[in-house]
């Protein structure tokens, strides 16, 4: 890990009520979401900083900003075993997005294995669909399981990739540097998992087309993001009006760094055409429908 800016972190241990929890909007498709941790210690990071979940209505009622606190579930898997039977009593799909405000990797999962536990349980009593969403390389500690759910369940291994620059002036760092995820999407992909580079939210790159290339030649697939249609908001309010950093929003970061071409939905469209003339059409899903292609969820 890069590191963040030291500061406190508040990790408490806490019993859950529930695990799995019905979803809509933006995850339309998926039938639940499922989050091991409240809040997340990546949130001091470049990708906590531009994360929607600073400003769901849970964040709020924290004591602590976003970032500094962190809620362990430490009943997770056999709430998850519960959960499941009560799904499967009633003869629904069960298609899950793990995980939609917080991390299955942050780093206290190297103590807790919260994650790990849930997808033991997964590998006996698998969903229908499981997409796991991190930003982090760490999701190799638990590649064997993940051998062995993919035999259960249609199962995407899904890692994010903001930009393809190891810096970008007046960001925070990386949480973990871009080679790092890279290499960690080849390795799930070359012992057979499907796997997706999420390009979300899309910050500034310095070579759009090779950057595709190097997406696809560790990737299965790509989908593509922008704030402005995926932060579950109107045309991106969400990240238009949270202060990131120095009292200054995502959007004139963004514009500082490498001009406000990339704050347009012109200059993502122009990326998508690229990606797609690398890739193909088929590899390349984009926003909310990208999603849900790629997961094959419905």
């Amino acid at each position: 890990m890069l590191g963040e800016a030291k500061r406190a972190m508040n990790v408490a241990e806490i019993e859950a009520k529930s695990i799995l929890t019905p979803t809509g909007g933006f995850l339309a498709g998926f039938s639940h979401t499922l989050n091991p941790y409240v809040g997340c210690s990546l949130g001091g990071s470049l990708c906590g900083m531009a994360c929607y979940a600073a400003e769901m209505p849970f964040s709020s009622r924290e004591a602590a900003p976003w970032g500094q606190s962190l809620k362990v579930k430490l009943n997770a898997a056999s709430l998850y075993r519960r959960d499941h039977a009560r799904v499967r009593r009633k003869g629904e799909r069960l298609s899950i997005f793990m995980s939609s405000v917080t991390d299955p990797y942050v780093p206290q999962e190297r103590r807790y294995r919260i994650t790990r536990g849930i997808l033991t349980e997964m590998v006996e009593f698998p969903p229908d669909t499981l997409v796991l969403q991190t930003h982090t390389p760490h999701v190799l500690w638990d590649i064997e399981t993940l051998c062995r759910l993919h035999e259960r369940c249609r199962l995407t291994v899904q890692i994010s990739i903001e930009t393809d620059r190891e810096t970008l002036p007046g960001f925070p760092r990386h949480a973990y540097s871009v080679s790092a995820r890279l290499a960690a999407l080849r390795e799930l992909t070359e012992v057979g998992l499907k796997t997706v580079g999420v390009v979300s939210p899309l910050l500034p790159l310095a070579e759009p087309e090779s950057f595709a290339t190097r997406l696809g030649e560790a990737a299965s697939s790509v989908i593509l993001d922008h704030y402005l249609i995926g932060d579950g908001s109107p045309d991106g309010a969400r990240t238009r009006r949270r202060k990131a950093v120095r009292d200054l929003t995502v959007p004139e970061l963004i514009a500082a760094a490498d001009g406000n071409d990339w704050n347009t939905l012109e200059k993502f469209d122009q990326i998508v055409k690229t990606f797609r003339t690398v890739l193909g059409n088929k590899r390349v899903g984009v926003s909310a429908d990208g999603f849900r292609a790629m997961a094959d969820c419905t």
